[in-house]
């Protein structure tokens, strides 16, 4: 059974954030899960929609305290909050409120959709 530290798991630095990719580690390629961590006033691009991969997505807030903009609402969460962008085109960002903001992302592509989830993060990553 695979497990995750994300204490302990490495972290890739990107113009996105700083990420944690977990789908090869927990070996699931249903859908895509990975995390991000984050400090108050962290320079980041994040804001983007699924439209063109009709993604849906989930944030759940697993330390720290963030704000999320979902469309025109906007709302914060803390740890144990989970936050949905159900509407692929909705236009979403977030942003911590408090050093050590870990969000765990999930999100799925329409049935039958091709999607390499998480290689996005190794190909934003600075070449080392």
């Amino acid at each position: 059974m695979p497990i995750v530290d994300l204490t302990t798991h490495p972290i890739t630095p990107t113009p996105y954030g700083r990420w944690q990719r977990l789908n090869e580690p927990l070996a699931v390629i249903g859908f895509g899960i990975n995390a991000m961590v984050c400090d108050p006033g962290e320079d980041f691009d994040i804001e983007h929609s699924e439209a063109d991969s009709g993604q849906q997505e989930a944030y759940i807030v697993v330390a720290g305290r963030a704000e999320f903009r979902i469309g025109e609402e906007t709302v914060e969460a803390g740890p144990g909050r989970v936050v949905s962008a159900p509407t692929p085109a909705a236009v979403r960002s977030y942003r911590a409120l408090e050093p050590g903001t870990r969000i765990v992302c999930v999100g799925g592509a329409p049935t039958g959709a091709e999607a390499d989830y998480g290689d996005w993060i190794l190909e934003a990553a600075p070449s080392a």
